[in-house]
């Protein structure tokens, strides 16, 4: 058995003073504390109510009782074994860090379950699988493992902190089991690179987890999968995206399902209150690219619904709505390998050119496969094959949102190309398909700089500041003042102007959110002013 008198005499009493995870205990205490396996009683420094803390290292309580606080308790109890303490007393018990060295739990939980009174809250963290190596652990503990281990005490939350991946944090009040409402969804193909942090993302927001990985995958995505969830299926590809998602959503028992890639995270969650309340069937998430591009889509919704489409799936729905601003990030590049990489833009390439250009060779109207082959192409560098697509999309299209997109795209093909009196024509139609939005007065800003018509491109930009309230499903670029005001400040200096040319880099080191941007403009701005005073 490991010798805590001896860690403890030998180690300081702050040994295990870990701020952002103490502090967010704390903050989740309330009233009358006991803290079981307290250490040296970092917690009470943390936590300055009612505090009781216990462990059964006789040294770590004298060093507790030393340097703690004089108004919190400290007393040496084996919680393994049958004590004198009665937890009816107190309206929070912690365990942090605290089970996963104990081999035999039985006893102190059957104890709390008979005598803790409903509604006690247990907080408890503990290492995230083998996260934290160490000789005193005995055991350890998955996120599939503690949903088991706890689900006749009340329903488990895990909470959203700093630390998740290496360290589980959970709240249960005993007794108090709330309604299931919401899932997370993935289906995956090599993915072992960032699933864990697509799930770690939505696990203190969702109730369940189903995982549907493709049998080809070669890595190590199921076996991750399992850490956090039962419901891991393996599913046999069938050149068909909807028919992936639909075989998931067979799996989904919750009422609403939200579906992520395992390239994907979530940065801003759904607001469960809201969920229930809504009389939608499917919710508008923001996903962001990796290139800034924001697409509005209907990544949340009711699990009665279904997808169709082999490639570039979608949801059939006609009640979709906004319910709070849902934020999901696409990391392909930091969540992939670059052989999965690879091997997925293969296979997009093949799907989308293969069935997408069979739909349109039948129907040269399917507006939906001329945008996405315009866009596909867009994107591998192909423009004069993008441009041929995106004018076939405007052709027959009637969607003025969309619309604005694709001849925003089929505009920076005519820049890639050195075509300007192309772009400069399709700069102008853009107003006609939505109104007063600032990203049209900034490429058309780009069209004039790249021609050096520096005036004109400097009233673009400066005129792009403005903003105007307006929801749209596509947001090619976001919005940085930092970044325009260093394209102002090089407008100026194509002028010859240095003095507003160092002003313009002078206000773009202030704003830009990059930092080597904000260095750059900085020593350009004092280039700039320098030689204006020559």
């Amino acid at each position: 058995m490991f010798n805590y008198n001896k860690f403890f005499s030998e180690n300081p009493v702050n040994i295990h003073d870990q701020p952002e995870r103490h502090s967010t205990i704390a903050a989740l205490c309330g009233a009358r504390v006991l803290d079981i396996g307290c250490g040296t009683g970092t917690l009470s420094e943390y936590y300055f109510g009612n505090y009781h803390g216990v462990d059964v290292s006789s040294v770590a309580i004298k060093k507790a009782r030393e340097a703690r606080r004089h108004d919190a308790r400290f007393d040496v109890c084996d919680t393994t074994q049958k004590t004198a303490l009665n937890f009816f007393d107190y309206d929070t018990i912690v365990m942090s860090e605290f089970l996963e060295h104990v081999d035999n739990d039985l006893i102190l939980f059957s104890d709390i379950k008979e005598n803790a009174k409903p509604g006690t809250k247990l907080i408890i963290s503990l290492p995230n699988g083998e996260a934290v190596p160490s000789p005193d652990h005995v055991r350890t503990f998955t996120a599939a493992e503690i949903l088991k281990k706890f689900k006749n005490f009340g329903t488990v939350k895990f909470i959203d902190w700093p630390g998740q991946k290496s360290r589980l944090l959970f709240t249960i009040e005993l007794g108090v089991f709330s309604t299931p409402i919401l899932s997370l969804a993935i289906i995956a193909k090599d993915e072992d690179q960032g699933i864990e942090q697509a799930i770690l993302s939505c696990l203190p927001f969702v109730d369940d987890i189903v995982v549907c990985v493709d049998d080809s995958t070669t890595d190590q995505t199921a076996e991750i999968a399992k850490k956090y969830t039962d419901n891991v299926y393996m599913f046999r590809w069938d050149d068909d995206f909807s028919a992936a998602r639909n075989f998931a959503l067979a799996r989904v028992q919750t009422p609403w399902v939200l579906f992520l890639d395992g390239h994907e995270y979530l940065k801003i969650p759904p607001d469960r209150d809201l969920l229930q309340k809504t009389s939608f069937d499917a919710i508008m998430c923001q996903n962001q690219l990796e290139n800034g591009l924001i697409i509005r889509y209907p990544r949340l919704h009711r699990r009665n619904l279904v997808y169709k489409d082999k490639v570039h799936n979608s949801l059939v729905c006609n009640n979709v709505g906004a319910v709070g601003d849902v934020l999901i990030i696409h990391d392909r590049i930091n969540s992939q390998s670059a052989e999965s990489i690879e091997a997925r833009e293969k296979q997009r390439h093949d799907m989308l050119t293969r069935i997408m250009g069979a739909q349109l060779k039948k129907n040269k109207k399917n507006t939906r496969a001329s945008m996405h082959l315009g866009l596909h192409f867009h994107a591998r560098k192909k423009f004069k094959k993008a441009i041929k697509y995106y004018n076939m999309y405007l052709r027959y299209s009637r969607n003025a949102g969309e619309r604005w997109y694709i001849r925003y795209n089929l505009i920076l093909c005519y820049l890639s190309l050195s075509r300007f009196l192309f772009a400069e024509y399709h700069c102008h139609l853009l107003e006609f398909e939505s109104q007063n939005r600032w990203e049209t007065r900034y490429i058309r800003g780009m069209v004039f700089m790249a021609q050096k018509k520096f005036s004109e491109a400097i009233e673009f930009f400066v005129s792009s500041f403005e903003s105007h309230k307006q929801e749209s499903d596509y947001k090619p670029i976001q919005r940085d003042s930092g970044v325009t005001w260093n394209l102002i400040g090089e407008c100026f200096f194509g002028l010859g102007q240095y003095y507003e040319a160092g002003e313009a880099f002078r206000r773009s080191a202030k704003t830009a959110k990059n930092a080597m941007l904000k260095n750059l403009s900085g020593r350009r701005s004092k280039l700039m002013f320098a030689m204006a005073k020559k």
